[in-house]
């Protein structure tokens, strides 16, 4: 399987002449290139100059030549070369520069020790002619090469009168130099197409003609170059429509699995352990088999490179699905990984919509992540497959349910035969434990069992010898058998990524009479924290530099730019990319010269490749483990608990208060600090759905609640927030939005709904001021904009504003409505949800079925059943005028049933059963309609219907039937439910909980009580714990105990039930009252019950 590379060419030039060029191409012709990647290729554009910025001091290291080989080699196949009059940088041994003579024989040097002997044949060529000859080679396979030439006489036709100053910057340099540069061009035609241009805008046009038409054939096999050869062929058609997040999640699963399976440095690594992988997966089907296989093993052991050579010879029919936990940055979280996986599986969560009005909820109620477990659940029970998931400690949630991942919720209880499954986890970890603890049958009744595997070291020494050696030989360096034996007798020998970090080590390292000393000073580390703070404490040291003159105050601590990028990354949500870093470095502090460029960071990369993760999108973050806890823990200063970024809820540190641009040392930074940082580089840049990730995160990891406040209620932000699910197909931002208020009303001031109100109320006034600035009326306007109410705003709106910009302002107050609600801020979300549907235009039908089917929503929370039911009817109306389809049919048949619930908790039996009537014939339209969730909430509806008519009637018998029917009727839809949801879902405990109705009015307490007791369990699980559904269940569970006499018991059920009424519906006690009156008796009787036992 051919590994996918992103489109990195690199740029080959002289300098001092090309200027011009470089800064047009960069301006104007790559980010169009960058977003046709982007966009139609789900790969990113970033071409690599990496001489543009090369300091002093980077220069005299010698490793120009080596570092612009390894470049070309790394950017392959994509090379572009421009030439002009100038032959380049070169050894001119009759000039009298001895010391420029020294420069170019020790980058000589430094490349032919790195492995690229062949340069010194190249004593007598330039620079630019060195690249140009390593792009031609055949190691290096650059298949995508492109010349342009400018026209000699360019600097008589750009300057009519050029200075001696001109010539010079763009005239050949010496007569030398002309012969040379004349044979490089004419061996240049003879062998390849040669573009000639005479302006830095005839470079463009035909740079990006040529680049577009390049990558399109490059990528015109796209959909069949990802192709998983385990997956059965319907799932890998699937992996070419995924969104966004997925698709890349893919393809660096797709890269990760390639290169890592192939690792040639760890060849017979691990063949006892791959027949134990086999013979787990190809048990499938087999009862008595244990489901789940832990392979564990120390960190670094080779657990990843194992799994991934294992799937790539994986063989049996049964389809393996993989999951490399850290491979990309989305991987890491619980949601994402499962949307994947039902993504693969084609599960359409579309579909479980059918009941949004009766599961509308915040994050902290019934999130993505929760919806994307019960699925997963469902995938398990119904599909055949083995899944793989890798790293096991690295995954982590970004929504409130941090119990999840403590106790393994999200594996299904009971793993069936026809699915296996194999986790990787680091011996120890917390992960490790709460599995050990959690997913056990012995200690958790009706769990699955699992068995373990240890990966343990290598105790074989010629084994050892052999990864050292291995990793060398591909950089064209070798070790005597005295210095291999000291590595591989040390005490951490044993584990692989010790050795592979030893010898990295030693490849940067280019003094080899040194190298035995070097070698003592690694062994000795005791542990391999210590080794990896050795490790960085030279990256800082060689490649870095601080922001200032002054030396740091403890020189044997990590410091300067190299540490600052390694916490910024760190830091962040996400990674970061390399414009990214550069920027936030910027901000801190490096600049002028501590400016850092993209060549020292090149410089810096290439040394630290093995523990950065550079992903598909051009993303860094911190590879393993063991580096995280080295940054974060090593040079930060930190603790094993801040392995991660804390917890939203952790009080700020005080030094987060200020910008810290001036610190005596940078080693001294702290959380807050980066966090800030990289909020004020966010700020700066256009809003995107990248900024929407990172901004208002770092805010809140700081705790900065003035600023997260003053962008979450900025009307283009909130409007990203809120219709992220058209872009994001996993509503994070959503959810964030939630959580970030969350957090804002525990530690400030701010409310939702008077930050909502007053954004809209901004946007009325700002949008009618604009509409009659040349009004002559102006005047009386302006005096209601500045006291009018909102009622007359928006009639003033409905009169002066434009169209387009109604809409906008419609689309505003329905999301701040819709958001209001779910907040259960129900008053004010209802008023702006009118406020909107007042302002929307006739004919915009979809946004009138939104607004409406939003505002069902909000009544049917706030027990207004009439105008629930109203509005549900509304948006049907609206719906129907849109455009017909199969999925048009599902939203009104959601509709109807919604409807429908409303008929029935008012008692209008027959018109209840006239539009299930309807929700059943359209539903028979559907194919598959019995597999429908929107069916069986039909199925629901009708079992209630005849519990309603079974009250009515005097006759036992009759009564009892339409019991017994019903009572069937609420069974299948439970089993549906439980098998489709899982038995956490609301809507689940939503069936329990009308099934004790039924047992309430068919008179069976002891039943009735169970059932409530059902549902409690569940809505307090996944529920908040104020939500209305809790309080409706305390309330019915209060009813029982009163009719049994259980006084304490209902009183407190009760007491329960009017708390969180009282604060859901402050203005009306029509919501509370009669629990109020039910609380009084109890009380009543309680006290009598007291007086009469003393």
């Amino acid at each position: 399987m051919e590994v996918i590379k992103p489109v990195c060419p690199f740029i080959s030039s002289t300098f001092r002449d090309f200027q011009e060029e470089r800064d047009h191409l960069v301006k104007n012709i790559f980010p169009e290139i960058q977003q046709i990647c982007k966009e139609k290729y789900r790969t990113h554009f970033a071409p690599i100059d990496l001489r543009w910025g090369i300091n002093k001091s980077q220069t005299q290291k010698g490793e120009v030549i080596s570092l612009c080989i390894d470049y070309i080699k790394q950017a392959s196949p994509w090379f572009i070369c421009l030439l002009g009059n100038r032959y380049g940088y070169n050894y001119d041994e009759e000039a009298d520069d001895e010391q420029a003579k020294e420069w170019f024989m020790k980058n000589i040097n430094v490349a032919a020790r790195e492995g690229h002997e062949w340069v010194r044949d190249c004593m007598n060529k330039s620079i630019t002619e060195i690249e140009i000859e390593a792009a031609l080679s055949d190691d290096f396979n650059c298949t995508q090469c492109f010349f342009y030439f400018r026209d000699e006489d360019y600097v008589y036709k750009k300057f009519s009168n050029p200075t001696q100053e001109q010539l010079k910057t763009y005239s050949s340099e010496s007569k030398k130099s002309e012969r040379n540069l004349r044979a490089l061009k004419e061996r240049i035609k003879s062998n390849f197409k040669v573009t000639l241009f005479s302006s830095p805008q005839e470079l463009g046009e035909a740079l990006s003609r040529d680049l577009k038409e390049a990558i399109s054939e490059y990528y015109k096999d796209f959909n069949t170059m990802i192709k998983f050869p385990h997956l059965p062929p319907e799932c890998n058609e699937r992996v070419h429509n995924l969104p966004p997040e997925n698709r890349e999640m893919v393809l660096a699963h797709h890269i990760f699995e390639t290169t890592r399976g192939d690792r040639s440095r760890l060849a017979d690594f691990g063949g006892d352990l791959i027949a134990q992988l086999n013979a787990h997966a190809y048990s499938v089907g087999q009862p008595g088999h244990k489901p789940i296989l832990l392979l564990t093993g120390d960190q670094g052991c080779g657990k990843s490179t194992l799994m991934a050579r294992w799937a790539l010879q994986y063989q049996s029919e049964v389809p393996l699905l993989t999951h490399y936990i850290g491979c990309s940055t989305y991987s890491r979280d619980l949601a994402h990984m499962l949307d994947y996986v039902l993504q693969i599986f084609g599960v359409n969560k579309d579909e479980t919509s059918s009941n949004e009005a009766l599961t509308a909820c915040t994050s902290t109620q019934w999130s993505e992540l929760q919806d994307n477990i019960e699925h997963f659940n469902r995938v398990i029970q119904e599909q055949t497959f083995v899944l793989a998931i890798d790293c096991l400690e690295a995954l982590s949630s970004d929504s409130d349910h941090a119990h999840v991942l403590e106790v393994f919720t999200w594996l299904p209880s009971h793993i069936p035969d026809n699915c296996r499954i194999i986790l990787t986890c680091t011996k120890g970890s917390h992960h490790y434990k709460n599995f050990i603890d959690n997913y056990n049958s012995t200690t958790t009744p009706g769990r699955s069992n699992f068995a373990e595997v240890e990966m343990g070291g290598i105790r074989d020494v010629e084994t050892r010898k052999e990864i050292v050696r291995k990793h060398l030989e591909t950089y064209c360096k070798s070790l005597d058998p005295q210095q291999l034996n000291t590595i591989c007798n040390s005490t951490l020998s044993y584990n692989p990524m010790y050795l592979i970090a030893v010898a990295n080590e030693l490849r940067v390292f280019g003094i080899y009479e040194e190298v035995d000393k070097v070698i003592d000073e690694i062994v000795q580390a005791p542990t391999q924290d210590q080794l990896w703070l050795n490790i960085f404490t030279r990256w800082c040291s060689d490649y870095g530099w601080s922001e200032s003159s002054d030396n740091p105050e403890q020189p044997n601590q990590p410091f300067g730019w190299v540490q600052d990028a390694l916490c910024l990354i760190a830091m962040s949500r996400r990674g970061l990319t390399e414009e990214e870093i550069l920027g936030a470095l910027e901000l801190i502090g490096y600049v002028g010269s501590s400016k850092v460029t993209t060549a020292a960071w090149a410089i810096f990369y290439r040394a630290a490749q093995d523990s950065l993760n550079k992903e598909y999108t051009g993303i860094y973050s911190l590879a393993h483990g063991c580096v995280q806890k080295a940054v974060l823990c090593s040079v930060m200063g930190g603790s094993m608990e801040h392995l991660r970024s804390p917890p939203l809820g952790v009080p700020p540190n005080n030094s987060g208060q200020n910008r810290l641009r001036r610190m005596p040392s940078v080693y001294k930074r702290t959380h807050d600090f980066y966090h800030i940082e990289l909020a004020h580089y966010f700020e700066q840049q256009p809003i995107n759905n990248r900024v929407l990730e990172e901004l208002p995160w770092h805010w809140c990891q700081a705790h900065r609640w003035e600023e997260l406040h003053r962008l979450v209620r900025t009307p283009e932000y909130f409007q990203l927030f809120r219709s992220s699910s058209e872009i994001n197909q996993f509503s994070t931002f959503r959810i964030d939005l939630f959580r970030y208020w969350d957090e804002m009303k525990q530690d400030s001031d701010y409310k939702p709904f008077e930050t909502y109100e007053t954004m809209v109320r901004e946007e009325l006034v700002k949008e009618i001021r604009n509409a009659v600035s040349d009004n002559v009326k102006k005047p009386e306007i302006e005096d209601e904009l500045s006291g009018g109410s909102m009622d007359r705003l928006v009639e003033l709106a409905s009169i002066y504003v434009h169209a387009e910009e109604i809409i906008k302002l419609t689309k505003i107050s329905w999301l701040a409505g819709q958001f209001l609600g779910e907040m259960c801020d129900f008053e004010p979300g209802t008023q702006l949800l009118k406020y909107a549907k007042t302002l929307c235009p006739g004919r915009q039908s979809t946004l009138l079925y939104q607004i409406n089917y939003s505002l069902g929503k909000v009544y049917y929370y706030r027990i207004d059943w009439e105008k629930a039911r109203a509005s549900f009817f509304e948006a049907r109306r609206e719906l129907q005028k849109t455009t017909d389809s199969s999925q048009k049919i599902e939203e009104q048949c959601a509709l109807l049933n919604n409807a429908v619930s409303c008929l029935l908790i008012m008692k209008r039996l027959n018109e209840a059963d006239r539009y299930l009537k309807i929700t059943q014939n359209q539903y028979l339209e559907l194919p598959n309609y019995n597999k429908s969730p929107g069916y069986f909430m039909y199925l629901f509806n009708k079992s209630r219907l005849l519990v309603k008519r079974a009250n009515k009637i005097l006759n036992v018998t009759e009564r009892d039937e339409l019991f017994t029917e019903a009572i069937s009727l609420f069974e299948e839809t439970l089993e549906f439910r439980m098998k489709h949801y899982g038995w956490r879902h609301p809507l689940v405990a939503l069936n329990w909980q009308e099934k004790g109705f039924l047992y309430q009015d068919y008179g069976d307490g002891s039943q009735s009580e169970f059932c409530f007791k059902k549902a409690l369990e569940i809505y307090e699980e996944v529920l908040s714990q104020d939500h209305v559904l809790i309080a409706t269940c305390y309330y019915h569970l209060g009813m029982i105990y009163e009719e049994d006499r259980k006084w304490r018991e209902g009183l407190r059920c009760f007491e329960i039930a009017l708390m969180i009424r009282r604060t859901k519906f402050v203005f009306s006690k029509k919501h509370w009252k009669d629990i109020l009156r039910r609380k009084i008796n109890c009380e009543r009787r309680q006290t009598r019950q007291m007086d009469e036992e003393r």
